[in-house]
C-alpha cells in the first residue's frame, strides 16, 4: 500500500510535471512514481556497468576481446 510522503519539488518543475501529466492523462503521482522507478533502474544499470568494467580490468579483457569471448561462449553453450 502506498503511503503519503512529502517531497520538495521546485515550482517550475512541478508546473511542468502537472502539464505533462494532464497531456498524458496521468496523475502527477503516476508521473513521479514512474520517474523514480526509471531513476532506480538507471542507477542499477550504472552499477552493473561499473561491475563489468571492474571485472574486465581484473581479468585483463579489452573491448577488442568481446567478439572472441562471445563466440567462445556461444560454442560452449551449444556443446561444441
Amino acid at each position: 500500500m502506498a503511503t503519503h510522503n512529502n517531497l520538495h519539488i521546485p515550482d517550475d518543475l512541478l508546473s511542468a510535471v502537472n502539464e505533462a501529466a494532464g497531456a498524458d492523462g496521468k496523475t502527477t503521482d503516476e508521473i513521479a512514481a514512474d520517474a523514480l522507478r526509471r531513476y532506480l533502474a538507471h542507477r542499477k544499470l550504472e552499477e552493473l556497468g561499473r561491475y563489468g568494467r571492474e571485472q574486465s580490468l581484473r581479468l585483463g579483457y579489452t573491448e577488442a576481446d568481446v567478439p572472441r569471448l562471445i563466440a567462445e561462449s556461444r560454442r560452449e553453450n551449444r556443446g561444441a
